[in-house]
This record gives C-alpha cells, sequence and structure tokens, in this order.
C-alpha cells in the first residue's frame, strides 16, 4: 500500500506533514537563536564580582594603538570568555581599555588599573576602535 495525494488518507497526511515540518523547524531556528542571545546578554548584565584579581601592571591606551571602548553602563569583565566565568569587574560606559586579543564574541582587554579579563564584543556593549 503506498500514499500519495491521491488516495485520501495518504494525501491529507502528508499536506500534514507539508504544512506542519516547515513551522517545528522555524521554532528550533527561534529557540536556537534565542539561546545564543540569552548567554550574550549574560555576559553583559551586572553582577556583583565574585574574585578578586591582583593588576598585571598598570596600562594605558597607547596613541595610534587599536583600543575597546566600553558602550554601556554594567559591563562585566570576566576571568575567562565565557558567561559562566567569575566576573572580575564592573566596567562604566566610556571606559577605554588596552586591546590585547579577540576571541569569538569577546574582547582580552587591560583597564588603566592593570586588570586583565575578557568582555563581550560589540553589540551595544562595545567598540573596537583602531585610529
Amino acid at each position: 500500500m503506498t500514499y500519495d495525494d491521491r488516495s485520501p488518507a495518504g494525501g491529507m497526511a502528508l499536506r500534514v506533514i507539508r504544512l506542519v515540518v516547515p513551522w517545528i523547524g522555524l521554532l528550533i531556528v527561534v529557540l536556537v537563536l534565542w539561546s545564543f542571545v540569552s548567554d550574550y546578554r549574560a555576559a553583559v548584565e551586572t553582577d556583583t564580582p565574585t574574585s578578586t584579581v591582583e593588576a598585571t601592571q598598570t596600562a594605558e591606551v597607547a596613541a595610534g594603538e587599536p583600543y575597546v571602548k566600553v558602550l554601556s553602563d554594567g559591563l562585566n569583565l570576566r576571568s575567562q570568555p565565557s558567561t559562566t566565568a567569575a566576573v572580575i569587574k564592573v566596567l562604566s560606559a566610556g571606559q577605554k581599555l588596552v586591546f590585547i586579543e579577540e576571541g569569538i564574541g569577546w574582547y582580552h582587554v587591560r583597564d588603566t588599573e592593570g586588570t586583565e579579563g575578557w568582555g563581550a564584543a560589540g553589540g551595544r556593549y562595545t567598540e573596537l576602535v583602531q585610529p
């Protein structure tokens, strides 16, 4: 027994499948994107620093060198490039940070007090300035 569009039962089943499957795919895509957005937002939401880190060296943004500008108050500076990593500091809008390297979705930076950490890259939170 085969199902095709001419058989009443098979035709209805195929029509239902053709209507439902794209919506299920869209739902999966939305859920995956929601998960990524939630992780990114968690990276920048205000947390209380959970550990202290000793300064590695005093740092100033050198003229002509790229730097990271904080665009949003309450940006978390984390110990690792992960939303689950400990918050070292909470940064303020307008701060200029020494750019060390770029990870996927993260900037490795050093502030003027010499504290190194990772901050969320781009979006409305930070901007990599290349003079």
